[in-house]
């Protein structure tokens, strides 16, 4: 059973999300090289989810825990972050970096296809059961998940001049 319910388990996928987020002329997402970038995923996908299975007596549930958010920034580096990631707001200030979950982007993607990178989302999923066989509770685990998204968008250099 638990078994059955394992395989009918269905993750809920990350929210791609990043800010600096502006947009080109030409309407493509990009980011800033050389700024904070923050990254996170919609908090509403960082729950537990859960299938049950049941026959007569004998019963199991599965449940699968989101344990850290890896993400893979598209130009060879990658980070893990023990949560969902915290949304940028304007209260944190124009160039703060995350507190849990960023980069800075330090070239541009000029160069790349279509001069933009694939960037990729990933949850890490803890995988546990519980259960009855009919006269007895049993449980056990079964291998982490993954859960994946991915967003394209380009790193654009950006001019600035700056007076004091």
């Amino acid at each position: 059973m638990a078994t059955e319910a394992f395989e009918q388990l269905r993750l809920p996928l990350p929210v791609p999300r990043h800010s600096p987020d502006v947009r080109l002329p030409d309407g493509r997402d990009a980011t800033i090289v050389g700024e904070n970038t923050w990254i996170w995923t919609d908090r509403a996908v960082w729950t537990p989810a859960v299938r049950r299975v049941q026959v007569g007596p004998v019963w199991a549930v599965v449940t699968a825990t989101p344990v850290g958010m890896t993400f893979t920034s598209g130009m060879g580096g990658s980070m893990l972050c023990s949560g969902p990631g915290t949304p940028y707001d304007r209260s944190y200030g124009l160039h703060a970096a995350s507190p849990d979950c960023g980069t800075v982007y330090t070239r541009s993607s000029y160069g790349q296809p279509n001069d933009q990178v694939r960037a990729e989302w990933a949850i890490g999923w803890s995988v546990s059961w519980t259960g009855s066989d009919g006269t007895a509770a049993v449980g056990g685990v079964f291998p982490q998940m993954m859960s994946r998204a991915s967003a394209t968008f380009v790193v654009a250099e950006v001019q600035a001049l700056r007076a004091n």
